[in-house]
């Protein structure tokens, strides 16, 4: 006959972990309970600390942050339901039929935070629109940031005075003309427009500018603050930055942001850019389009190229139509959507903070 091993025979009081699940005699549910809660907060605040962006730190608190407890307390109730009638019960009571869920407004149908959504849904490619979420690699406060712009969340003198009625006058903070809203804000007020709004759109045009240089070996400017040369030129080809263009007839539109003249191709592409409110986004295409039809005709007439037309157009929140794809590969040198979404976003964002005077956390 073997002889049973010798081992430690433990105390009343002293406990072992089964399935992650504090076990003894007596009852361990608070010790249990504070085990789980510091281990899960010192992961969290880990997580939280660390420079990973917002996607990435959401999937760091899912699959590290959250303590296993939680995943081997599941399992136990998987395990012992079938003989314990309590448990059986609660395992139940966790998935509730489809007739015992509430009906609940989604997202994009609740009055303020759903108002975006329904603005662009039309004009907007709603996919591309958002990608910026997971491509751009944005800190998580400037995520946050737009986000709440998005969905009506800051507290701007509209909210402040028609919500939170903390106040009388809606009226904007720098012009005071219009009430104060969030594309107010980023795409309407006129003491914006001469500095702030047109800083973001040369950073929305330097990047196209970087790249169309970069095809061509012309030198890259230094820094994305230095405003390029009026013209910078070699054999292969000529680029004109906000550059007015003499023509014989009168055209509506002729100082286009970059034109682009391939010498070798017989080409000139016209690149004007805009950042419009995103509900504009389709609107502000056609728009461009119009308008530099006639500059278009006088270039082929008198330089004797062919020559397109490209619209740029991102809106202010990182609203794009369904065209902008297209537009971007018309344009020499490679410049991606999630690009120019990049650089609006953080200009928005940049107006956004100043504006509202936001605490740091954003």
């Amino acid at each position: 006959m073997d002889e049973i091993p010798e081992g430690n025979i433990t105390d009343v009081q002293d406990s072992y972990k089964y399935l992650g699940i504090l076990q003894a005699n007596g009852n361990h549910k608070e010790a249990a309970g504070r085990s789980a809660t510091a281990k899960y907060l010192q992961r969290l605040r880990q997580v939280l600390k660390s420079q990973l962006n917002g996607k990435h730190k959401i999937q760091a608190i899912n699959t590290y942050a959250l303590p296993e407890e939680k995943t081997s307390l599941r399992e136990y109730i998987m395990k012992m339901a079938p003989t314990d009638p309590l448990l059986s019960e609660c395992l139940r009571q966790q998935k509730p039929t489809k007739e015992e869920e509430p009906e609940g407004l989604s997202w994009k149908d609740k009055p303020m935070h759903g108002m975006y959504h329904r603005q662009i849904e039309e004009v907007a490619d709603i996919e591309k629109t958002y990608q910026w979420l997971t491509k751009a690699g944005l800190k998580d406060s400037t995520e946050a940031l737009i986000m709440a712009a998005q969905e009506q969340a800051l507290s701007t003198r509209v909210l402040e005075a028609r919500v939170y009625h903390t106040r009388q006058d809606p009226r904007c903070t720098l012009c005071g003309d219009a009430p104060e809203t969030v594309q107010h804000i980023t795409a309407g007020c006129k003491m914006l427009a001469g500095k702030a709004y047109m800083e973001r759109h040369n950073q929305v045009a330097g990047v196209v500018y970087r790249n169309i240089c970069t095809e061509y070996g012309l030198e890259v400017p230094g820094s994305r603050w230095e405003t390029p040369p009026k013209v910078l030129e070699n054999k292969q080809a000529k680029i004109l930055w906000d550059f007015h263009i003499q023509t014989d007839k009168m055209v509506v539109a002729n100082q286009p942001d970059i034109v682009v003249v391939d010498k070798h191709r017989k080409t000139v592409v016209v690149i004007d850019v805009a950042i419009p409110s995103d509900s504009n986004i389709r609107k502000k295409e056609h728009e461009k389009l119009e308008n530099y039809q006639g500059l278009k005709e006088e270039m082929e007439r008198i330089w004797g190229m062919k020559a397109t037309v490209v619209p740029v157009v991102i809106g202010t929140l990182g609203a794009v139509t369904p065209n902008l794809s297209r537009c971007l590969q018309q344009i020499p040198g490679t410049t991606s959507e999630i690009s120019v979404q990049k650089s609006t976003v953080l200009g928005t964002a940049k107006i956004l903070r100043r504006t509202l005077r936001l605490p740091g956390l954003w």
